[in-house]
């Protein structure tokens, strides 16, 4: 299974509008981060999280941190 492909099956199972924030980070360190506001609705969401899941480069992933507005955390780690 691909990096993205995970990583869209965890998305998959948490509701877009519990999502505060997503952080992809690089082997070298780099981050890619992407944050919703409440006032945004579940179409907006979906469109900004396919825009940036397509601008990762999922080859240099090292990990992926999800964060909930109610505070829980998942992080995704990646081992090639």
């Amino acid at each position: 299974m691909s990096k993205r492909s995970l990583v869209e099956s965890v998305l998959s199972l948490l509701d877009i509008e519990d999502i505060e924030k997503l952080k992809a980070e690089y082997f070298n360190g780099k981050e890619e981060k992407l944050s919703f506001n409440d006032a945004q609705n579940e179409e907006e969401r979906e469109e900004m999280l396919e825009e940036w899941l397509d601008s990762i480069k999922w080859k240099f992933v090292e990990e992926l941190k999800i964060e909930l507005y109610d505070g829980t955390k998942y992080s995704i780690k990646f081992v090639d």
